[in-house]
């Protein structure tokens, strides 16, 4: 019986000491957990002190201001103990409360959202303009919602002003894009049509693709009728009739508007070349042409001399006496025959405005030409245009290797894989100059 009172007793105090214990436990975790939610609280208002913009800890439930920083007070213009009374609804447009409760509830579904469509506020009943960071994140050991506010007025005046002088530039540039237009007209009227070559030369083709709207290069052709003397086996002085069809490839200094003005400058030396008596030969057209263009430029001392102008290939066909004149400016001419190109040379000087410049006097080159001779003249936009895989020029051996590729196609058909040739090299990369070609075969 004393045995049993005996066990009795030791459990009741086994009992005792592990309800005690529990209990000191439980107490000590709690202690501790207190501790950690007030050290906690610590570290969230010294961060929302030092914090540089506005800062908000809102309950997750009725959005009220637990805590606030004093950037956030003066930003609004309340004092720090005003604004902790608040919710976030009351500093917020009444009008947008509905998207406020939805974006608070996208926050926590999220965790995280950056925002700048919803303002908040002023004591005074101003709107600000603000932009929001807000996560979520403990508060006082329950889940609230911390929202960084920045106020963006200064960067929105600044965004209006950019987009004022956006729009000022955009109607400036359309107004500049207009004009250009409009001068595309007007230089497009100077020169002739480059379909109107095929009545000339029925296989024929003009290729020509500006950089820019404007151009500074350009075709020039044209059909002359001309008699000469020659002296007959027999020594009687006989007049002749000639027929040469002219053509000329011209590229001038620059491309865009400066191009475009000494193209028209060109285009009228070498129509005012073949009207004068003296201007027998493709070299006297140059001659003339480059003489011409200084007196044109330079006609005033105490201004600064202009030292722009032209490359040129031009050449003259007679097709009943089967000849070529050739001269050139820089630029050479082409002839493939039978799939052999033939190269003839330009001398290499340019048609200058510099009056400070040697000039020497530019040869003329006779070619005797055979049926189905194809005669190419160009300027140097395609061989200098950069693309393929490496981004590279085309290059002058490129550009011949594709033309004799092309002699069992029409001209028209030239003149088409030319272009698809020009665009798959060229893919996604900017054209770098003007570019044209003419063909004409015999």
């Amino acid at each position: 019986m004393q045995y049993v009172i005996w066990v009795i007793l030791g459990s009741s105090m086994l009992v005792v000491l592990v309800i005690a214990l529990s209990v000191h436990l439980k107490q000590s975790f709690t202690e501790k957990r207190l501790e950690s939610v007030e050290i906690e609280k610590v570290n969230y208002e010294s961060i929302i002190e030092q914090a540089n913009d506005a800062m908000f800890v809102i309950d997750i439930v009725d959005g009220r201001v637990h805590q606030c920083n004093p950037s956030a007070a003066a930003m609004l213009g309340y004092t720090k103990k005003e604004l902790e009374k608040k919710s976030l609804f009351d500093l917020q447009p009444k009008e947008l409360l509905e998207k406020s409760s939805s974006t608070v509830a996208d926050v926590w579904e999220k965790k995280g959202l950056i925002y700048n469509d919803i303002p908040f506020v002023c004591k005074t009943g101003e709107l600000l303009p603000v932009e929001c960071s807000a996560k979520v994140a403990p508060f006082a050991g329950k889940p609230a919602i911390v929202i960084y506010a920045r106020d963006i007025t200064e960067r929105l005046r600044l965004e209006r002003e950019i987009q004022e002088q956006r729009e000022i530039i955009e109607e400036k540039n359309k107004d500049i894009t207009d004009s250009i237009e409009y001068s595309k007209r007007i230089q497009r009227s100077v020169f002739i049509d480059k379909d109107k070559l095929k009545e000339y030369a029925p296989e024929s083709f003009i290729f020509f693709k500006p950089k820019d709207i404007v151009s500074g290069d350009f075709y020039w052709f044209t059909n002359v009728n001309t008699t000469r003397e020659i002296m007959s086996p027999d020594g009687v002085l006989l007049k002749e009739q000639f027929h040469f069809l002219l053509v000329a490839a011209v590229d001038c200094t620059g491309h865009g508007v400066p191009g475009a003005f000494m193209s028209i400058i060109g285009n009228t030396l070498l129509n005012q070349a073949i009207k004068n008596p003296a201007v027998n030969s493709p070299s006297e057209a140059l001659n003339y042409i480059n003489t011409e263009l200084k007196n044109m430029l330079n006609q005033k001392a105490d201004e600064a001399q202009i030292r722009d102008g032209m490359d040129m290939a031009l050449c003259a066909i007679d097709f009943k006496r089967m000849t070529l004149n050739f001269a050139g400016a820089n630029n050479p001419l082409y002839i493939i025959r039978n799939s052999e190109l033939i190269e003839l040379k330009a001398d290499k000087q340019a048609i200058t405005a510099s009056s400070d410049s040697l000039a020497q006097p530019f040869a003329n080159t006779i070619f005797d030409l055979k049926k189905d001779d194809c005669i190419y003249l160009f300027t140097d936009g395609y061989a200098d245009q950069f693309g393929g895989l490496k981004g590279k020029k085309f290059m002058y051996k490129k550009f011949k290797e594709t033309l004799v590729s092309l002699q069992h196609n029409t001209m028209e058909e030239q003149k088409a894989i030319l272009y698809n040739t020009f665009e798959d090299w060229r893919g996604t990369l900017e054209q770098v100059d003007d570019v044209l070609v003419i063909g004409v075969k015999v």
